[in-house]
């Protein structure tokens, strides 16, 4: 296969100059249809189509279970160029979680978004992409679809010189050697052999089973806590391999959301010095919690926290919180940030027990701090530990997401783009998908360009995430940090928010104080930078100084490793 290293747009690159390109977005979920509007802006000439196997265009985060709420607020999580939702709180820093999408709220917002730019038309639902490939001698796409609407529908063959593949790794949950046990919709004919759920549209179904959820991840503690609830009467064990890190979604700091009190200025310290710091913050945190709450009291005080003294359950709620962060050990502590923090309430009240991995079977259990053993003998094991996306057999393995520059721009075929495969450590992946796609189209359009060195580039970046985040499976996610990788697109697309963007110097302190959004890449737009200028700070004071005070330590410690490299290379 040829190396595509011509910059010129693909568009011009058609084989039949006199019809117009045509642009293949598979996928309509949030990803899909934030890049189905960037398109239709970027590129007018360009006959653009967007394929979704299901029958809606709001994807798995537009029909979730009942009882959902999001981990980012609605003002963080909206896409930039649709802002609806203002920085003000609206809950009660406790358990009133108006400041988050919750049940299908979300899927509305992407109604609302799809109807007011118009995308409808350009969707087609119920065709199922059945595989993509690649032509050589003509350097386009070839797309086999399929109508879901009826069963006699033929399959049919498309091409295009570009493609976008916005499915993301929802698409299939990753399963577990199966140690004996068997799917979880055949009945057992050994009453002590443990059924594996794999389909997890079958969670809400469960009801007067023992159960063991395996997986630390905001999909398993959400499982769990699902499966917990007194109404369906199951005895519920989460399974974890280590600790983990719960983030709440209300900090103890005036009873904000979290996603707030996370700054640009905050962003800025070195990942290294930041995690540092922020571990031993975060077990104070927990640990002085009733200090936290007197120092910084939420405006409006909650019912149930009239008092500063803590309730049985909210000290056990803290004591869990604890031991799963002690335990969550050096480099994985940093990996990822869990803020489905409603679990613990489960954990605190009984309903959920938390134990380590499976020891020899699917019927005996560690401890959760691994010293004894325990027979379990569960009805049904819910793995939930990770996801596998749909590339492989969409593309008969042709094509990896370890290719991907940024997990979004393939290192050799230009026309083709991966949005929304990116997982944050903490973040959203609707907004980093926003960016995503506002890249590659760019990039389609001819108006931003990769660098020119991208192969070295892209190996540069692969070891780099080895060297953070070997203990994940790269092969199947592309982890970010959220503001930190949009910073790196945003550069690429020329919307970074520098002094020069922002307008002044005060606007820039500004946009470095109050809670970091993608909305700080959208300064050109007149309405996004006032908003913008009257962005709440809500960081205390206190912290804002001692972060100013750390700069210089920072930038020593830049300038150490940065030595440290030439000496090595040298």
């Amino acid at each position: 296969m040829s190396d595509h290293s011509s910059l010129a747009p693909v568009g011009s690159q058609s084989a039949n100059p006199k019809l117009r390109p045509r642009l293949a977005i598979v996928g309509c979920g949030s990803s899909g249809l934030v890049t189905l509007k960037n398109a239709r802006d970027q590129l007018p000439d360009w006959d653009i189509v967007c394929f979704e196997k299901s029958d809606r265009i709001t994807g798995c985060w537009g029909n979730p279970s009942p009882g959902f709420v999001s981990t980012s607020t609605k003002y963080t999580t909206q896409f930039a160029c649709y802002p609806l939702f203002d920085d003000g709180v609206s809950g009660d820093g406790v358990s009133d979680y108006r400041d988050f999408f919750c049940d299908g709220e979300y899927g509305e917002y992407l109604e609302s978004f799809a109807t007011a730019f118009s995308l409808h038309s350009s969707i087609q639902c119920q065709t199922q992409v059945d595989q993509i490939h690649y032509i050589e001698s003509s350097q386009e796409w070839q797309l086999k679809t399929r109508c879901l609407k009826t069963t006699t529908s033929p399959q049919r063959t498309d091409i295009f010189q570009a493609v976008i593949i916005c499915t993301g790794l929802a698409a299939r949950a990753r399963t577990i050697p199966p140690s004996g046990a068997q799917p979880a919709d055949h009945t057992s004919p050994n009453p002590q052999t443990a059924r594996v759920l794999h389909d997890t549209r079958q969670i809400d179904q469960i009801q007067n089973q023992t159960v063991v959820v395996i997986g630390g991840g905001e999909s398993a503690v959400d499982f769990a806590d699902r499966l917990s609830r007194p109404e369906r009467n199951n005895r519920v064990y989460l399974s974890l391999k280590s600790g983990i890190r719960v983030s709440p979604r209300y900090h103890t700091i005036h009873g904000v959301p979290s996603d707030f009190l996370r700054n640009r200025l905050m962003l800025s310290i070195h990942p290294n010095l930041r995690n540092w710091i922020g571990e031993r913050f975060v077990k104070a945190r927990i640990r002085y919690s009733d200090t936290f709450r007197r120092w910084f009291p939420t405006r409006t005080e909650p019912p149930d926290q009239a008092s500063d003294t803590q309730t049985d359950r909210e000290r056990k709620k803290n004591e869990w919180a604890l031991r799963l962060t002690r335990a969550a050990k050096d480099d994985l502590f940093n990996m990822f940030h869990n803020k489905s923090d409603r679990f613990l309430d489960s954990v605190a009240g009984d309903r959920i027990s938390i134990i380590g991995p499976s020891a020899d079977s699917l019927n005996t259990y560690f401890d959760f701090e691994s010293e004894r053993t325990r027979e379990i003998h569960p009805d049904i094991v819910v793995p939930a530990i990770g996801y596998e996306s749909c590339l492989h057999a969409l593309t008969d393995s042709e094509i990896q997401l370890s290719d991907f520059y940024l997990g979004c721009c393939h290192r050799r075929f230009r026309n083709l783009f991966l949005v929304g495969f990116a997982r944050p450590i903490i973040g959203n992946v609707p907004t980093i998908s926003e960016m995503q796609a506002k890249l590659a189209v760019k990039l389609l359009s001819g108006a931003c360009s990769l660098p020119a060195d991208l192969s070295r580039q892209h190996d540069r970046d692969t070891t780099d995430q080895q060297t953070r985040f070997g203990k994940l499976n790269l092969a199947a996610i592309y982890p970010v940090e959220m503001i930190p990788y949009c910073d790196r697109l945003s550069r690429l697309i020329g919307d970074y928010p520098s002094i020069k963007r922002c307008g002044s110097i005060w606007a820039w302190f500004r946009v470095q104080l109050a809670a970091s959004t993608t909305m700080h890449y959208e300064l050109d737009d007149r309405t996004t930078r006032s908003r913008l200028s009257q962005a709440k700070v809500f960081m205390p004071p206190l912290f804002i100084v001692l972060l100013l005070m750390l700069k210089p330590v920072d930038w020593t410690y830049r300038l150490l490793r940065w030595r440290r490299k030439r000496t090595t290379r040298a």
